[in-house]
């Protein structure tokens, strides 16, 4: 019998900050200053909101990354660890944390970002010794040709040490979105991505029919659809599960916060429907709050939350 392992899940990236910024309708000029409602400060990444959203709800996160010897970097760590997220997060002495700037989270954003030391740890810098530790892993951030061989490399090697993995593709800011990707998702478990990305590799122009491709290569296929909800295919079965109606404040992390729900039914041994059900009420609770994971439920909150929708 296998020994029972130390933490549920390993993601890979540490974070940064975010600043969000309401109210903002314009850039002001040389010179110019601008008044606004509100500027508040957050945890941010999208490895770091799903990881905090899945000890909200019970479950053993670990994240490993590379944070700036600064203020930011230990506000991150502390973060992390006040809401029961294990940390194995080093400290970079040459380049500063991550931070984002966002723009009117009401509405469409826009960013300024420095990314910082959120580009500076990849997947070849994962000890390997942590994936001894863990029974799944979460990883985030791939970027075409620029890491393709890093990513295909890593989820080989999650696979040989037994784990299930679990992938978020992201943007391609290349713009190429190198079909190479198909080479790295036989070796995961639950590939999610959102409507953008799923018709950008798929080359096709129906959501339904992308997520038909990208399932023939992965055992289960995730699309998010934002406001619509998402859907999913596995075992030629394919689901659509719809949004809940929330009061909208902020839409930062809303995806990352899917991830953490559908996640943990999964882990949990859940079915399709039922992961696809925890993922869009964790997505839709977040958006009710400013931060990509001050509005995420607990599991007493989500519960509660189910049983009333």
């Amino acid at each position: 019998m296998e020994a029972e392992k130390s933490y549920d899940v390993l993601l890979v990236g540490a974070g940064n900050i975010d600043i969000v910024v309401s109210g903002c309708n314009a850039i002001p000029d040389a010179g110019q200053e601008i008044r606004v409602p509100n500027i508040s400060f957050h945890i941010g990444g999208g490895t770091a909101l799903s990881g905090l959203g899945m000890a909200k709800l019970g479950m053993r996160p670990m994240i490993t990354g590379l944070v700036g010897d600064d203020y930011c970097g230990r506000f991150i760590i502390d973060e992390l660890q006040r809401y029961g997220v294990a940390t194995d997060i080093a400290f970079s002495r040459t380049q500063s944390t991550g931070i984002s700037i966002a723009f009117n989270p009401e509405t469409d954003r826009s960013f300024i970002t420095h990314d910082g030391t959120v580009t500076a740890f990849t997947l070849n810098d994962v000890k390997g010794k942590l994936l001894s530790e863990v029974r799944h892993v979460h990883i985030t951030g791939y970027n075409g040709r620029s890491n393709h061989e890093e990513y295909l490399t890593f989820v080989k090697k999650a696979k040989q040490a037994k784990l299930t993995v679990s992938m978020d593709v992201g943007w391609d800011e290349s713009g190429e979105w190198y079909d190479g990707i198909f080479e790295v998702i036989p070796f995961v478990d639950v590939f999610f991505c959102n409507e953008l990305e799923a018709l950008h590799y798929t080359r096709k122009s129906d959501v339904r029919k992308a997520l038909s491709v990208i399932a023939v290569h992965v055992p289960v296929a995730v699309i998010k659809l934002g406001e619509q909800g998402a859907i999913a295919a596995s075992g030629g079965t394919m689901l659509h599960q719809p949004s809940y109606r929330v009061t909208v404040v902020d839409t930062t992390g809303a995806g990352d916060s899917f991830n953490a729900g559908y996640l943990y039914g999964y882990l949990n041994g859940h079915d399709l429907k039922s992961c696809l059900n925890f993922g869009t009420a964790c997505g839709s609770f977040s958006v009710t709050n400013r931060g990509g994971n001050a509005g995420f439920p607990t599991l007493p909150e989500l519960t509660a939350f189910l049983a009333k929708n």
